[in-house]
């Protein structure tokens, strides 16, 4: 496993804290081990938490170990600003999607701009919502969506990535990445409507959608963090 306990050093100095991601990236270039596994420590976590309800679980810890492989080759290529948080969401989407192609049955086409990339074996995870018909149905919604209007909601919504992340990811300039960001919202809400039979649920879900969304991260993080330890 490539996670340690231990603490950076950079500049001679012990981190006991989390430092910054530039930081952290510009001493794991210069040589210091420690620093790229404390970073890779703070995301470990959450890379896993954005495989997860994607694919069978038993794949998102090997998909998550490939992303972290991709990110230690890689880290000359990250942009002197230090843009972790996005390099490493972006190449953990292009995982999944390598994932989701190798597993498509061959001349079967998937577009993440077009398709879904729900998994059969992840259907078990709407157990963790059976108690709340809402959030039950907001997340078959969200799982309905195209893959990288998704990724967008969840990764705004849930890891708190901003719009200028979100462009460099999906490598569009910002006022686009916003567009795309209102379109996927209109998506979700549709989709949620269209799954409710009941009037007044569908109007509460309306007016909810956002705290539904988050009392849905908040279940997903407490099933994952009961379930497993950090790596």
């Amino acid at each position: 496993m490539v996670l340690a306990a231990d603490q950076p050093r950079i500049g001679g100095v012990g981190y006991p804290r989390l430092v910054e991601d530039a930081e952290l990236l510009d001493a794991w270039r210069a040589g210091d081990g420690r620093a790229g596994r404390q970073l890779v420590k703070k995301y470990y976590s959450p890379i896993f938490r954005f495989f997860y309800g994607k694919v069978a679980d038993g794949a998102c810890e090997d998909l998550t170990q490939e992303t972290f492989e991709a990110l230690v080759r890689g880290k000359g290529r990250i942009d002197a600003d230090g843009a972790v948080r996005a390099y490493l969401y972006g190449v953990a989407r292009l995982v999944l999607i390598g994932h989701i192609r190798r597993r498509v049955r061959h001349g079967q086409r998937f577009e993440p701009a077009e398709d879904s990339a729900i998994d059969p074996a992840t259907a078990g995870a709407s157990a963790l919502f059976a108690d709340r018909e809402l959030e039950h149905i907001v997340t078959a919604a969200l799982r309905s969506l195209a893959l990288d209007d998704q990724i967008a909601i969840e990764l705004k919504d849930w890891e708190g990535l901003t719009q200028a992340e979100l462009a460099a990811l999906f490598e569009v300039p910002q006022p686009t990445m916003a567009r795309r960001l209102q379109r996927a919202r209109a998506r979700l809400r549709e989709a949620t409507e269209r799954l409710i039979a009941d009037p007044a649920l569908r109007d509460a879900s309306v007016q909810s959608l956002d705290s539904c969304m988050q009392s849905i991260f908040g279940k997903i993080q407490g099933h994952l963090a009961r379930g497993r330890p950090d790596a």
